[in-house]
Order: C-alpha cells, then sequence, then structure tokens
C-alpha cells in the first residue's frame, strides 16, 4: 500500500469527486421528488449513492486520508455545480468521509477485500447517521421509525458504497487501468 499522493493519484481522486459532484447535484432533484412519495425516506434510499466518492477513491488508490478527500471534494463539486443542499453539503462531505475512512482503518489499510468495503459501509452509516439524526431531527421520531430510517441507510450503504464500488473496481481491473495497484485477487 502507498503511505503517499502522487499526480495520478491526485488526478484520479479530482475526477472520481468531479463526476460524483455532478451525480450529487442530478440526485438532488431526485431527492426533491422522492421526498414528497416517501418522506425521510428519500434521504435514506439515496444516502448510499452520495458516499460513493469516499470509498471508491480509497479503494483505487489504497492511500490512507484518500475517502475524506474524495467525499469532501466530491461535496465541494456540488456545491460548484450549484446542488441544491448548498454549503450544508461540505459538512457533510467532511463527516461522510471520515465515516468511510474508519472501516479502512479498522483494517490498517491492509486489507482490500469485501471486508473493508463492508466495515466502511457500516462505519459509514453508524458515523453519518448519528450526526444526522441531530440534524434531520430524526430525535423526534419514534425508535421503531429510527430503526427503519437507518436500516433503509445501511442498505443502501452496502449497496452503493460496497456492492457498486466493487463492481466499478472490477470493471478497471478488467480493462487494466489499476496496473498502479500490482496483481488483484
Amino acid at each position: 500500500m502507498k503511505k503517499q499522493f502522487h499526480l495520478q493519484d491526485i488526478i484520479l481522486i479530482t475526477m472520481i469527486a468531479l463526476i460524483f459532484g455532478a451525480i450529487f447535484v442530478g440526485t438532488d432533484y431526485l431527492y426533491n421528488v422522492l421526498s414528497v412519495a416517501v418522506g425521510p425516506f428519500a434521504n435514506e434510499i439515496l444516502f448510499g449513492l452520495w458516499i460513493m466518492a469516499g470509498p471508491l477513491a480509497i479503494y483505487l488508490t489504497r492511500i490512507p486520508g484518500a475517502a475524506i478527500v474524495g467525499e469532501v471534494l466530491g461535496a465541494a463539486a456540488e456545491v460548484v455545480f450549484g446542488g441544491t443542499f448548498g454549503i450544508a453539503a461540505l459538512l457533510s462531505g467532511i463527516v461522510q468521509g471520515v465515516g468511510s475512512e474508519l472501516g479502512f482503518a479498522v483494517w490498517r489499510y491492509k486489507n482490500w477485500s469485501w471486508a473493508s468495503l463492508l466495515t466502511s459501509a457500516v462505519t459509514t452509516t453508524i458515523v453519518a447517521f448519528t450526526y444526522e439524526v441531530f440534524k434531520l431531527g430524526y430525535t423526534h421520531y419514534s425508535i421503531g421509525m429510527i430503526i427503519a430510517l437507518f436500516t433503509v441507510r445501511l442498505i443502501s450503504v452496502i449497496f452503493f458504497g460496497a456492492v457498486l464500488v466493487h463492481s466499478v473496481f472490477n470493471l478497471l481491473d478488467r480493462a487494466h487501468a489499476l496496473r498502479h495497484l500490482g496483481p488483484q485477487k
């Protein structure tokens, strides 16, 4: 595992951030429509998509800190592109990036398997949900509703932040775009 960022890593993370920043802005509008239909569950359904920049950045570069950088830059791109959440997206990006980073730190940045992606999905969900339970006013809901919201978020984060990130990784690996990481298992 590399311990520092090189120019190619910075370019890759920036590209991930720009792509996801645009996706985040596009899903802002989808969120507005969904929130009318399913209320607070709209946030939880889409949440996994909103955290993908972090785990993808670290999974492709394998550098400590890359999840935080990827998620914060993705949030910054969302702000620059005119996302409806404005500057508040940056704070969320920091929280989400830290949550994602923790999952890889648990494995000391040595395990790049499903276990690290799933751990990252769990830590991202716990950290971000803990922050947003107060920010979004979930404390006013019943415990059953809070558990339901958490469960939907966890499923979303596992799907987008683990399954889809792993799928993107595999596609890039098959295209021989990840030679800089060495042989893959």
